[in-house]
Order: structure tokens, then C-alpha cells, then sequence
């Protein structure tokens, strides 16, 4: 009996396209931006077509005019108004030398990848068109930076053509008015993660008179303290990702932990 190789390919194939649909769907882990540290690589690679829906992506933050400060968190909106419900995107931050700066953590509907340098959407995410995550400023002076977003518009077919890219990009000064004084200062984290205590294993000469302050991702302070640091209680914390600050006297210093 003569065997159909055509037929079976075919069968072995739609697995395979079906696993590409739902991975584009639910984001491009890969560095597709748009961004000169992407070499200028965007969702184009995949999506094709000329369709036009009027897509304007927009980058929106709380980062001040003045420019970021070191280590500190703010909030990121990636935003698309377009003729279609359906979209994603893609967006990463990049100073001067394109190499990639801070530290990004996901919000509703999005996703972190390449070690927290990227965020893109999920598949729930899909059904936005404004997307809220947060970045952590490096804890030393890296110059301008800038955020650089490539966002799909898609007709929604589950195919790679008849889909709009469009790139967008913001950039933000440094700001180390009022610590550029400090000495920067490292420390441990311990257990990390944890569901109830951590532990700060710092110099016992820097928490005289210290002060430590925890924010959430959206960089709101959760818990500010100014002793007992060999012993923090974090159960009352919800879960997901904190920072912490320690200030003591000209030394200042940035890390952060994972509440599980």
C-alpha cells in the first residue's frame, strides 16, 4: 500500500504551527523592540503585512522631568490606540552604548524576559491596549537612557500577516542631584526568597542610625524602618517582587528580594 509522506507531514505540522501561534500570543521573549541593542530587530521579524490601523503607541512614566534617580523604581505605561482590540508589544530600556540598564518587573498582563531586561504581554495581555509595569533605576550613574517599544496592532486571524508594527521611544536624563555625595554600599539578602523573615547581612557600622525602606514594583513604600534589620517580618507583604533601600549617614545602597 502506497503511504501518503504528503499527508502525514501535513498532520505532523499543525502541532508545530499551532505551538507558534499561541508563543507569539503570548509574547516574544526574544529582543524584538526595535531598540540599536535589538539591532534595531522588532515584532516585524514575525508580523508582516501592510495593514494600517492607525496605531500611536505612546511611553508614559512617573520618572520626573529633572531626569530618574539612581535605584529608585517607577512606573512604566505602554499604551496603543489603534481601529482593532487585539495587540502586544515589546519594550526595553538602553543607555548610551545600547547595552541594556535597570531592572524591569511585570504588571498586569505582561512578562519579563532576558534576565528582566524586557517586558512584553501575555496572552490575557492581548486583550489590552495599555499595559502598567515597573522599572528600577540603576544604582549607578549610567547617563540618558532610553525606553524603546515596539507595538502590534493585529487583525486578530491567528496568522503572522495582515498585522501593524509601530516603534516608539522616550528618553531620560540622570538625576544624581542630592547623591552624587553618597558612597555606594552592597548587601545580602537572606533567605531570598522567603514568605515571612529576611534577613539584611550588611557592615553592623552601617545600620547605626540607618534607615531601610521597602517598595513594591510600582514603587510605592510598603514598610520603613530604623532598627531591627538583622530581622525583618515581611508575611504581612502580598506576593511578588520588593526593593530595598538602606540609607545610613553618606552610604546608600539598593537590592532586592522576592516574597513567595
Amino acid at each position: 500500500m502506497k503511504k501518503n509522506y504528503s499527508f502525514y507531514a501535513i498532520l505532523l505540522s499543525i502541532p508545530l504551527v499551532a505551538f507558534l501561534f499561541l508563543g507569539y500570543s503570548s509574547g516574544q521573549l526574544g529582543q524584538y523592540s526595535g531598540s540599536p541593542g535589538d539591532s534595531n530587530q522588532s515584532c516585524t521579524l514575525c508580523h508582516s503585512g501592510s495593514s494600517n490601523y492607525n496605531a500611536v503607541p505612546t511611553i508614559s512614566t512617573d520618572i520626573p522631568t529633572e531626569g530618574y534617580q539612581l535605584g529608585q523604581t517607577y512606573s512604566i505605561t505602554v499604551s496603543v490606540t489603534s481601529n482593532v482590540s487585539k495587540h502586544g508589544f515589546q519594550i526595553t530600556a538602553e543607555k548610551s552604548d545600547n547595552s541594556k540598564v535597570g531592572i524591569f518587573t511585570n504588571g498586569t498582563g505582561s512578562q519579563t524576559g532576558n534576565s528582566d531586561h524586557l517586558v512584553t504581554h501575555t496572552t490575557a495581555g492581548t486583550a489590552m491596549n495599555s499595559w502598567t509595569f515597573s522599572w528600577t533605576a540603576p544604582a549607578t550613574d549610567e547617563g540618558e537612557i532610553t525606553f524603546y517599544a515596539a507595538v502590534n496592532a493585529t487583525n486578530s486571524d491567528n496568522d503572522l500577516t495582515g498585522d501593524q508594527i509601530v516603534l516608539t521611544h522616550q528618553s531620560f536624563a540622570s538625576n544624581t542631584v542630592g547623591i552624587t555625595d553618597y558612597n555606594r554600599i552592597s548587601f545580602a539578602i537572606y533567605p531570598n526568597p522567603s514568605n515571612d523573615i529576611i534577613h539584611l547581612e550588611v557592615d553592623e557600622n552601617l545600620l547605626n542610625q540607618a534607615e531601610v525602606t521597602i517598595t513594591n514594583y510600582q514603587g510605592q513604600i510598603v514598610q520603613k524602618m530604623n532598627d531591627n534589620f538583622n530581622q525583618i517580618d515581611i508575611s504581612n507583604l502580598s506576593k511578588g517582587i520588593y526593593f530595598i533601600q538602606i540609607i545610613s549617614g553618606n552610604n546608600i545602597g539598593f537590592s532586592r528580594f522576592v516574597k513567595d
